[in-house]
């Protein structure tokens, strides 16, 4: 299904058993696509309505039409998708790239927020030193001048530790292509330097892998320090993309926080 507005067009998709259960929205990282949560969405569809899509330059959804922030956009489209669905609350889980999206969903419209899942994230409060801010045309350099080929192997490689994890990395990363690495990573940054001005207060699950980079542990548990409503796991046998690293682990993980959370509704 597509839904479209004035800044483009976006392909989503909604899996559910059973009318009326509790949403369950998920959004991808960079060079990724809604196929990402393909193990989540067959495990939750039997409890809950799971909402899935491409983000904008990704899948079958169009470019932004839009100059501004890529993440608040993108928040602007799970509002919208809340609304076409008929969605009053949804908990929305962001990997990677998608942390920064949800976060932003949350300052944006919070009303519509039950929860929040963050794998392989980062927090966006209280912002980063401006100086970061240098680091986006090196990284633009970086990736024009490193050779395609080798550049979504690279990217694979350092995301996941599963062959099958890697190939579809692999794959998605080169139909995006590199500008939109480029593009996407330069405005990560951006935000992180941007940042919001005050945390959230829903309640939240922190994941990443036990390869993960230290960089994101680290700024994962700076995110858990910083809203008191959160609890933080480290998945075994996983990288960045640990839900597609170790599903089995991810999804039991998953079912739990949100049996409680809708436990306590």
């Amino acid at each position: 299904m597509y839904l479209e507005n004035e800044k483009g067009k976006i392909y989503y998709e909604v899996h559910a058993e059973k009318d009326g259960a509790p949403a369950v929205l998920f959004s991808h990282g960079v060079c990724m696509d809604h196929k990402t949560f393909l193990s989540q969405v067959e495990v939750l569809k039997k409890h809950y309505t799971v909402i899935v899509w491409d983000m904008p330059f990704h899948g079958n959804s169009s470019p932004l039409n839009t100059k501004g922030f890529y993440t608040a956009s993108a928040a602007d489209f799970i509002k919208d998708l809340l609304d076409q669905t008929q969605t009053d609350k949804a908990v929305l889980v962001g990997l990677s790239l998608g942390s920064f999206v949800v976060q932003q969903a949350v300052h944006k419209y919070p009303e519509r927020v039950a929860g929040t899942v963050h794998i392989g994230g980062g927090s966006l409060y209280p912002g980063y030193p401006s100086i970061l801010k240098l680091f986006n045309p090196i990284i633009g350099f970086f990736i024009a001048l490193y050779p395609s080929r080798s550049i979504f192997k690279t990217f694979a490689k350092h995301r996941a530790l599963k062959p099958e994890t890697r190939a579809y990395m692999e794959k998605t990363a080169t139909k995006t292509g590199k500008g939109v690495m480029a593009h996407l990573t330069q405005e990560m940054l951006r935000d992180m330097v941007k940042g919001l001005r005050k945390p959230s207060n829903e309640p939240m699950l922190l994941l990443y892998g036990d390869h993960e980079t230290s960089f994101v542990k680290k700024t994962m548990q700076k995110m858990h320090h910083n809203n008191p409503n959160s609890q933080i796991m480290e998945v075994k046998d996983a990288h960045h993309v640990a839900n597609q690293d170790n599903p089995e682990k991810v999804n039991e993980i998953l079912l739990s926080f949100l049996t409680d959370l809708h436990e306590n509704i």
